[in-house]
This record gives C-alpha cells, sequence and structure tokens, in this order.
C-alpha cells in the first residue's frame, strides 16, 4: 500500500490586534492511505527560549455513515526551535466525506497564538 500525502500546509496566524511577532506556528498534516485518513497536529517554537502552550485539535466528519466529531487537547512545552507533535488523529473517509480539521495553540494567558485549519 502506498502512502501519499493528502496536503502539508503551514499557515501563522495571530489574533486581530496582537502585537509582536507570533511564539510559534502551528502545522496540520493529513495523510491518506486508502480509506484511511491520518490528522497530525504539530507546533514549532519561534522564540529563543522554553514556552508553555495548550492546545485543541477540532476534527467534525460528515458522510453517508452519519456525523462524527473529535477533540483533543493538552498541555505541552517547547524549547526553542523545536517542532512537536501535538496529536494525532486516524479515522476512515470515503470519497464522498467531508471533513473539517482545525488546530489552535494558545499561550498562558489563553491568548490564541497560532491555528491552522482545512476542509477537504
Amino acid at each position: 500500500m502506498k502512502r501519499a500525502p493528502l496536503m502539508l500546509a503551514c499557515l501563522l496566524a495571530q489574533p486581530s490586534g496582537a502585537s509582536g511577532p507570533a511564539p510559534c506556528q502551528a502545522r496540520l498534516e493529513l495523510t491518506r492511505q486508502e480509506q484511511l485518513l491520518t490528522i497530525t497536529g504539530h507546533c514549532r517554537s519561534l522564540l529563543p527560549a522554553p514556552a508553555r502552550y495548550r492546545y485543541q485539535l477540532l476534527m467534525q466528519r460528515h458522510g453517508s455513515g452519519g456525523r462524527s466529531q473529535n477533540s483533543q487537547g493538552g498541555t505541552f512545552i517547547l524549547t526553542a526551535g523545536q517542532e512537536a507533535v501535538l496529536s494525532q488523529v486516524r479515522l476512515t473517509a470515503g470519497p464522498q466525506d467531508r471533513c473539517t480539521v482545525q488546530l489552535l495553540v494558545f499561550d498562558t494567558a489563553n491568548q490564541l497564538v497560532a491555528q491552522e485549519s482545512t476542509s477537504f
């Protein structure tokens, strides 16, 4: 079985009114192996010092079999320049299914500092 990347994208986002550079970068990696879809959330530090964050990985799938939702979250620490895998979700998704995935990263003040989202 051949594993092919479905999408590999980076999006750096800051909430409106945020000042200064973003402290980290969120990234979603999607791979498909036949009808098995693997969604992996990553975060990479852009700071010269360690920092603590909280993340939420939200997924919704609509298909002929109905609707499913998944939410995962937790806290983590990144050292300078480190990239970490935050969460991984595997699900069966056929060609008619519609999925929406969102990765949100918050700082210790609960401010959104990075996000990535995709629909397919």
